[in-house]
């Protein structure tokens, strides 16, 4: 410890030295060049004086001829070319030099004619000549080196004094410890001694015992703020909202880690930042301008890129920092928007498809009920035609139902074990007529397979890709169901050699109410939900659906469900 404290006081004090002598030399330095600046100036007046009285240059060059080696003075023309010099005959064009480019400002530089490093300054008169008067700064090394050295003897003296000083002071401030050390040591070897007082250090063991016990406050106080400011940043880098907040001049202080990725923020570019340099949104804008203006709060919906967020803009009253500021939430929104436009699509095309059949039910029933049909074969045609708009209404409703229930569909924790070969039995006894009328052969070539699911699911799934297949199938064509089992996986497959799908409705088939052909799916009373209530069914048992179809070649929509949902 001795020696640690001897070594530190010594650097400290050399380091000051250190700077002292560099600050020194670099003022001395710098006045020196002040003056020569001033002279320099001084002296450029009197030949400016001397030149504008109408002197030739080589006359006034000549009046200065006596201090030659202290001032040089050089007359140039507009072009560059030396007119007259006191240093030299024969000189290039200094045009390109920085005291002739920057006309009335100093430059110290080497000369490249007297290989001398000088302090230059020019200046251009009314008929576009110029003057340039330097002065060599050699004659200042001389007393520069001087003091140099004379500083360092200086220092080198301090030095020393300062280390023989330090030596005596360490020593007396260390000897009561060393008495100390000394008697510990005679105690530990048996021999007793008093010990030397050091009542003049006791300030400091009761100074020692205050620290300790300061310390260990300061320590518990600083642990419990940590903890506290650990769960503060868990939750805020964890939470799925994001968070901003703004000072009360709408600078960005805070930041979590949601919000940051959402806009991109960077610490160097938006921390501390005018909040326009990060959400560049005019809504937010309006937002927060109304907040601080009414001292209030407001919630706006946002869209970013395909998400939609609602901000929640907040004043508060004051902030840690104790000041005014805005309080920003984002929270994702985006599948409350798309259940509403969904919702909203919903109705407006189920709006639409029972308005046809409805509107030719009224019709059919009005010609009816007026009496104008006296003929009792048009009667039942009318008849029929409403029975049969009545069933594809009927069968419209039952498969809109049927969607709603699977898209709120809450898989059961356990199903039962089906067969599907079984079931497939029963889609093609269900679906023979139809089949049968349009000279389409069902065939089966699955595999026996059990699945562990509900029977009902299972039935409505192979019976709208059936009932699809035959529906867009061509007369004595045929549709044909595979199931079969691989590894971690079950694999259904329905194909057909009917109309295929074109490949740019291929992505839309699933979508609710989209047929590919309206004509044909009128004709046949197909509702336009059947594979969307398919692709829902898939989804419930964590399934994917993929569809394979070429135009008047055929369409082949298999389907593949994890392991965890087969058994055999």
């Amino acid at each position: 410890m001795k020696k640690r404290f001897g070594f530190n006081f010594i650097l400290i004090v050399s380091a000051a030295l250190i700077m002292f002598i560099v600050g020194s030399i670099l003022l001395v330095r710098h006045n020196f060049n002040k003056i020569t600046e001033m002279n320099i100036r001084y002296y450029l007046e009197i030949v400016k004086t001397d030149y504008l009285e109408g002197m030739d240059p080589d006359v006034i060059i000549d009046r200065h001829e006596g201090i030659e080696d202290y001032i040089r003075i050089t007359f140039m023309d507009v072009d560059g070319n030396v007119i007259a010099d006191s240093a030299a005959d024969v000189l290039e064009n200094h045009l390109d030099r920085p005291e002739f480019v920057n006309v009335g400002e100093t430059f110290i530089r080497e000369s490249a004619t007297l290989s001398r490093r000088m302090m230059y300054l020019a200046y251009q008169f009314t008929d576009n000549n110029y003057v340039r008067v330097a002065i060599p700064l050699n004659s200042v090394l001389p007393f520069l080196n001087d003091f140099s050295g004379l500083s360092l003897l200086l220092a080198s003296a301090i030095l020393v004094i300062v280390v023989i000083l330090n030596g005596i002071m360490v020593k007396q401030t260390m000897k009561p410890f060393q008495n100390l050390t000394k008697s510990l040591k005679d105690v530990a070897n048996g021999n007793y001694s008093e010990l030397l007082p050091v009542e003049k250090y006791s300030e400091i063991n009761a100074l020692l015992n205050e620290i300790n016990d300061i310390n260990k406050n300061i320590s518990e106080t600083i642990k419990s703020l940590n903890n506290e400011k650990q769960k503060t940043d868990f939750l805020l880098e964890h939470i799925n909202q994001g968070v901003c907040v703004l000072d009360n001049q709408g600078n960005v202080i805070m930041a979590n880690r949601f919000l940051r990725e959402l806009f991109n923020f960077n610490d160097e570019a938006h921390y501390l930042k005018h909040y326009r340099f990060l959400f560049h949104d005019k809504q937010i804008d309006q937002a927060i301008e109304k907040t601080q203006k009414a001292q209030s709060g407001t919630t706006i919906v946002i869209e970013i890129g395909e998400a939609f967020y609602s901000v929640t803009v907040t004043h508060v009253d004051k902030s840690w920092r104790g000041v005014p500021g805005i309080f920003l939430s984002f929270n994702d929104v985006t599948a409350v928007k798309n259940i509403e436009n969904l919702k909203r699509d919903f109705f407006v095309n189920a709006s639409h498809e029972l308005k046809s059949p409805l509107t030719s039910i009224m019709g059919s029933a009005e010609i009816i009920a007026s009496g104008l049909i006296k003929d009792e074969a048009n009667i039942i045609d009318l008849s029929k035609r409403i029975f049969e708009d009545s069933k594809r209404m009927n069968k419209l409703v039952f498969d809109m139902l049927t969607l709603s229930k699977y898209e709120n569909y809450m898989p059961e924790a356990a199903y039962s074990s089906v067969n599907l070969k079984t079931i497939i039995k029963e889609v093609f006894s269900n679906l023979g007529l139809l089949a049968k009328n349009k000279k389409i052969e069902l065939i089966d070539e699955s595999d026996d397979i059990k699945i562990n699911a509900s029977h009902e699911h299972m039935t409505q799934l192979l019976g709208n890709l059936v009932e699809n297949a035959v529906f867009y199938g061509k007369e004595n064509g045929y549709v044909k169901v595979g199931a079969k089992s691989e590894p971690g996986k079950i694999i259904i497959e329905v194909a057909d050699n009917g109309i295929g799908i074109p490949k740019a409705d291929q992505n839309r088939v699933f979508e609710r109410f989209y047929r590919v052909d309206k004509a044909r799916s009128f004709k046949t009373g197909g509702t336009g939900l059947g594979l969307s209530i398919v692709k829902h069914l898939v989804l419930v048992y964590q399934g994917q659906i993929e569809v394979e179809s070429k135009e008047d070649v055929g369409t082949k929509m298999s389907i593949t469900i994890p392991v965890f949902n087969t058994s055999k």
